[in-house]
């Protein structure tokens, strides 16, 4: 969460700032209105098996596609005996290889691929309850666009390339064929037992020779899906929408703007101090470490993009709040993010009360001009954790709550915790630094609820509640 700035803090920090950004013109464009923490996230993002994409894949046919391969006599001997392997597996992971092969080959080949495998009369354990699919498109900068389509159902394995738009030049095939890696590393990770979010190679193409790339994933069981992935990248956003059984995650990063990022050691510096927040939150909230990781890998790979070295931290074009509560100048794109766990009702005599943790984040930067041609620079920070959790009245004594009074002996515990922290560097008409604002303004409280043989004997509130403002003002040129 954003910690508060007293005033002496704020004053010494910010002088020692302006003496380095006085007479620096900004370079920022407006971002919009700010939306509070996720907003963005959850408007924007959903996941990937809601999307038209996968619904096109899942109506693939392995058994058509196969019978018309044969007859074609298309079938490539080393996408079979990928396939083959796949069968005996579960999870997207078992479609990485085939997808990571067509990838790979790319540059030497951009024929159309069809080619499937049907698990009829096959002597290999198939009968898994799961379904699977994946949708992989990849943009060029010329115009071609790359649909690389994978599926797994109970009649067997099928695979799609297809590039329409015109053939890719040969260093676009080159920069496709590179990709081949990270499609496997992303497919891999999500089948992991914890799922981990390994998408930062879809991150790391040429943007001179690849327009965007979007990844979508699914897993289901009969019509449920059990997890998917929506992820996107191009030179101006990129996003992440993730849901399993436990939890759901959802994340944007506008890229449009290059002046907030300063250099590698200032985005460094920046994404440790939100792994602070984030890990602060998780505790907080009794939070579940495996989903917080994951939430930490997708937020560095959205936001670790390829800075400047030569840049000098000498602009005031971002102001970024560091865990020790000293304003940094510049560090990481605009972004929110929300992460929720799925609420557990685990008490059968209070069914009313749930274990649960949700936790958003933003940052946005907007600049603002007024009609005397003096300009405002603000960026905002927010942060919201809302959780519940269960403590048991003796250490000693695990919980084991069920229908009988007996067993309702235990801490309730809900916290509701929202802060927002709001630099503003404003500038006169000549583009000079005139003062830097500061406003805080936090709003949290945690109850906690006693029971002793299911009986509210205690309930306690424990507010923070407080708002600061600090304001610098720089001295006048003589």
């Amino acid at each position: 969460m954003i910690t508060g700035i007293n005033n002496k803090t704020f004053l010494t920090t910010l002088s020692h700032l302006a003496s380095s950004v006085g007479n620096s013109s900004p370079t920022v464009k407006s971002n919009g209105t700010a939306l509070p923490a996720a907003a963005s996230a959850s408007a924007k993002v959903i996941f990937g098996s809601q999307t038209a994409e996968i619904a096109a894949v899942y109506s693939m046919s392995p058994t058509k596609i196969s019978d018309a391969a044969k007859a074609s006599t298309q079938a490539d001997s080393a996408l079979s005996g990928l396939m083959q392997l796949g069968l005996s597996s579960e999870g997207v992971s078992s479609l990485s290889g085939l997808g990571g092969l067509l990838l790979s080959n790319y540059a030497d080949n951009q024929g159309d691929v069809s080619q499937a495998l049907t698990s009829l009369g096959l002597d290999t354990n198939t009968n898994f309850p799961t379904k699977s699919a994946v949708s992989l498109n990849i943009t060029t900068q010329s115009g071609s666009v790359v649909h690389l389509n994978l599926t797994r159902q109970s009649d067997g394995i099928a695979v799609e390339l297809t590039t329409e738009g015109g053939k890719a030049s040969d260093d676009e095939a080159a920069e496709i064929a590179k990709l081949g890696n990270a499609f496997q590393s992303a497919l891999n990770g999500l089948s992991e037992k914890p799922p981990r979010m390994d998408v930062s190679g879809l991150t790391q193409f040429d943007s001179s020779l690849i327009k965007s790339v979007d990844l979508k994933t699914d897993l289901s069981r009969g019509d449920l899906s059990q997890q998917s992935l929506n992820f996107h990248a191009d030179d101006k956003e990129r996003w992440i929408g993730y849901q399993d059984n436990n939890f759901s995650l959802k994340m944007t990063s506008d890229t449009s703007n290059p002046s907030l990022v300063g250099t590698a050691a200032e985005q460094q510096a920046a994404l440790n101090a939100w792994d602070s927040k984030f890990d602060k939150a998780r505790r907080d909230g009794h939070g579940d470490s495996d989903q917080m990781a994951m939430l930490k890998t997708a937020f560095h790979a959205l936001n670790k993009t390829q800075p400047k070295e030569s840049s000098k931290a000498s602009s005031p074009s971002a102001i970024q709040m560091g865990g020790d509560g000293k304003v940094q100048v510049r560090g990481l794109n605009d972004f929110s993010l929300s992460l929720t766990e799925t609420e557990k009702a685990i008490n059968p005599y209070r069914m009313d009360e749930k274990e649960s943790f949700a936790y958003q984040a933003s940052q946005s930067t907007q600049e603002s001009t007024s009609h005397d041609g003096s300009l405002s620079v603000k960026q905002t920070l927010h942060t919201h954790l809302t959780a519940s959790w269960y403590q048991a009245l003796d250490p000693a004594t695990p919980l084991s709550l069920n229908s009988s009074k007996n067993s309702q002996n235990y801490l309730y515990h809900t916290v509701d915790n929202e802060e927002t922290n709001a630099t503003t560097f404003n500038y006169n008409a000549k583009g000079l630094l005139t003062s830097i604002g500061n406003h805080t303004q936090v709003n949290n409280v945690e109850t906690v609820r006693k029971y002793v043989l299911g009986e509210l004997v205690d309930k306690t509130i424990t507010p923070e509640k407080y708002e600061r403002n600090n304001l610098l003002t720089m001295p006048k040129d003589k």
